[in-house]
């Protein structure tokens, strides 16, 4: 068995029509070593990754493993060359078991004998996530009964997998493999990367800088589908890569604190009284006001997403009150709450947010189709409904070849815009956002802060909950911090006196 694996790409080219998604990249990585790949959203790193992985075709340019030549676009035989994936969207198949996921399509490389191969299959799972110190996750449970960070880390076990069964040293291509997992859980996937890199060679895509910088030996950075640069990790900074990927300094002011004007005296938008769901929060009481962002901060588990779509009408309450506009409301259904101006960005964009293989335009139109009805046949008034959605599209900078694309085409940054856009187009009055930057980049994470900083300045009441204590306390003008579904602390967050993230972190452990 060879040492070393060393992948290469050599003048990789992509377009999709008119879009140049790769132009002309190269890029080698070899065992003990960590790619980081970074770029903002649309600069071709999900493309690129699809290339190394057999998922995209190239147009043009070759690839090669150790030396020999490697069929690009057959995913099936570069997986048996060693190198696996895990993506930014999950790829199990959910009502199969643990294990039969994490072998699935390698079952004859599970090495032993006898006439039951799913006890030597359950066996060898149990025995990898032991190592990988994984051992909450049961080998054979139901995948659909998993919560999503810990499916993310099931992903991850299937990568690791291969390095355990291949005879060559396997490549893992890691595509945001943090944006669902708590902060243990990272801890846990970078030491499992340190453990294992003198075997692995590891392209590692995050928009996480800080990740990055942490992990990497170097760093390829991409914009508009060409490689910038390729550096080594050693004293670059996040504002020096911040320059390179999008071809600017970073703003001074990231969050535009200097535009937080604070809630208006007016009666709130909607108050959540005493309220309760089992299992995720008890007895919670939340406010928000016209013009105000009030952040939800805790740990994956404390209560603050499911109290998020709760105010969206997504879930229900099991006791307690919900008051809109000073009504108490006996039912708060999502219809409801569009109705009432009340909108709402989940935070798993593919599975919740996003018509996958319908355009862009239907995307964006489907939140305002029921007022775009004539008034006399109801039917739709198509060139309404068209010039609405490419005035949106174009507001919101959404970069696309064309409207009729599918949206499922389009980088993360760019669907999430969209998916802003759908709700521009209605009477948006409280917007309820959870994760909204997850998994986008820094450039179009500036953009949605400018447009929430907008919509506060216009009167809108945000709602923010967020896995990220810096962007929280950027955005927002109060914290509610959860602990186990309890509101432990109610914190302060003006422009001129910003709490530290110590002062959130001690209520929230």
């Amino acid at each position: 068995m060879p040492s070393t694996s060393t992948v290469k790409l050599t003048g990789i080219s992509k377009s999709y029509g008119i879009v140049h998604a790769l132009r002309d990249v190269s890029l080698d990585v070899s065992t003990g070593e960590v790619l980081g790949l970074i770029g903002e959203n649309g600069a071709g790193k999900s493309t690129l990754i699809g290339v190394l992985s057999g998922t995209v075709r190239p147009d043009e340019g070759t690839m090669t493993v150790d030396g020999t030549h490697a069929p690009l676009g057959d995913p099936r035989r570069l997986s048996a060359m060693g190198i696996s994936v895990v993506a930014q969207e999950q790829a199990l198949v959910e009502p199969l078991r643990v294990y039969e996921n994490i072998y699935l399509g390698r079952e004859a490389l599970v090495p032993g004998r006898g006439w039951s191969r799913a006890r030597r299959l359950r066996a060898a799972a149990s025995a990898l996530l032991h190592d990988l110190h994984l051992d909450e996750i049961p080998a054979d449970a139901i995948v659909a009964d998993l919560s999503y960070p810990q499916r993310q880390l099931v992903e991850i076990a299937k990568a690791f997998a291969l390095a355990r069964l291949t005879d060559r040293p396997p490549v893992i291509l890691l595509d945001e493999p943090t944006s669902a997992l708590s902060e243990h859980e990272v801890d846990l996937l970078f030491s499992l990367i340190e453990r294992w890199r003198s075997r692995v060679a590891f392209i590692y895509v995050s928009h996480i800088l800080q990740d990055v910088l942490r992990l990497s030996s170097r760093l390829l950075v991409l914009r508009d589908g060409k490689v910038i640069d390729t550096v080594p990790n050693d004293g670059i900074t996040d504002s020096r890569l911040h320059e390179l990927m999008v071809g600017r300094e970073r703003s001074v002011d990231y969050y535009r604190e200097d535009e937080q004007r604070g809630a208006s005296s007016a009666e709130p938008i909607m108050r959540v009284i005493g309220g309760t769901k089992s299992g995720a929060f008890t007895d919670v009481d939340v406010a928000v006001r016209p013009g105000e962002i009030v952040g939800l901060a805790g740990v994956i588990g404390s209560g603050k997403s499911e109290l998020a779509a709760v105010c969206a009408g997504a879930e229900g309450l099991d006791s307690g009150s919900i008051v809109v506009d000073g009504t108490r409301r006996s039912r708060w259904t999502v219809a409801q709450a569009m109705r009432n101006g009340v909108l709402y960005v989940p935070p798993e964009r593919a599975n919740d947010s996003l018509f996958t293989t319908m355009s862009v335009r239907s995307n964006i139109s489907i939140g305002f189709l029921d007022l775009l009805t004539s008034r006399w046949s109801r039917l739709l008034r198509l060139p309404t409904e068209r010039s609405r959605t490419d005035a949106l599209a174009k507001r919101l900078r959404v970069k696309t070849e064309s409207l009729s694309t599918p949206i499922g085409e389009l980088s993360g940054g760019n669907q999430q815009k969209a998916v802003f856009a759908r709700w521009l187009g209605r009477d948006c009055r409280l917007l309820v956002l959870d994760d909204p930057t997850r998994g986008i980049d820094v450039g179009t994470r500036e953009e949605i802060y400018e447009l929430i900083r907008d919509l506060a300045g216009s009167g809108v009441g945000v709602l923010l909950c967020t896995e990220s204590l810096e962007e929280i306390i950027g955005l927002a003008d109060r914290i509610l911090v959860l602990k186990d579904g309890h509101v432990t602390a109610e914190i302060p967050a003006p422009a001129a006196a910003k709490p530290s993230e110590v002062d959130i972190v001690r209520y929230m452990m």
